[in-house]
């Protein structure tokens, strides 16, 4: 899930970008631009937001997973260190 937020996020950004080149492209004067920016920047920022939180879920999962890894390891030592009681 976290690449695929990733990939979203980047063909947001590139995508918002490139269609803000297109509308640029004819006319490179302020007006264009100032009419053009109240779309193009929050497109820009929530494309890279995504991008982070994609980025964050693949971090999560990787601590997930070593998480679960360092329990069973510990776990291990738990049981090697007492050993069970003959009674």
């Amino acid at each position: 899930m976290g690449k695929f937020l990733e990939f979203l996020g980047g063909v947001i950004v590139i995508g918002t970008l490139v269609l803000l080149a297109m509308t640029l492209t004819p006319s490179l004067d302020m007006n264009t631009l100032v009419a053009i920016l109240p779309w193009a920047f929050p497109a820009i920022a929530g494309g890279l937001i995504l991008v982070a939180f994609g980025s964050m879920l693949d971090h999560l999962a990787a601590i997930r997973s070593a998480a679960e890894r360092q329990a069973d390891i510990f776990q291990q030592l738990i049981e090697r260190r007492n050993p069970a009681k003959k009674e």
